[in-house]
């Protein structure tokens, strides 16, 4: 019994020392070594998405609106628009605006943007410094 203590503690010391020699961006089992945090990242980050504008100049848009059910599938859907082109970024605008017309919530909401933004994080999280934006798109929403 005592033999098999000792092979079993020195294997889970071999497991847990593991990490130490291998290459940090590699990742598995027995322990992660999380490479996502072995290297600096950049903290700049382009991306697109929609804007619910009111008349005062206030945002507000739900992902449901935009037609997904969650904020990084909505980016999604608006950054596959940008991508296709115009057509399909007009189409997508309008039947954003065309959801939020319908829904008793966003009545405040008088146009849908569509943005391509660069964001630099540190700044935007820290002094909530707002990202520089290029519009895409832009329809009112029909009321």
């Amino acid at each position: 019994m005592r033999g098999y203590a000792v092979v079993v503690s020195v294997a889970l010391l071999a497991a847990t020392l593991s990490p130490l020699v291998r290459d940090p961006a590699e990742d598995g089992f027995p322990l992660s070594t999380y490479p996502m945090f072995a290297y600096a990242r950049p903290t700049r980050v382009e991306l697109g998405y929609a804007v619910g504008q009111t008349a005062t100049g206030s945002r507000h848009l739900t992902p449901s609106l935009i037609g997904a059910g969650e904020v990084l599938q909505a980016m999604s859907v608006v950054e596959t628009a940008i991508y296709a082109g115009k057509r399909e970024l007009d189409r997508l605008c309008h039947g954003i605006a065309a959801r939020v017309a319908a829904d008793d919530h966003f009545t405040d909401v008088v146009a849908i943007r569509i943005v391509w933004a660069t964001i630099d994080a540190a700044p935007y999280l820290i002094e909530n410094t707002p990202a520089s934006e290029a519009e895409r798109a832009h329809c009112v929403v029909p009321r």
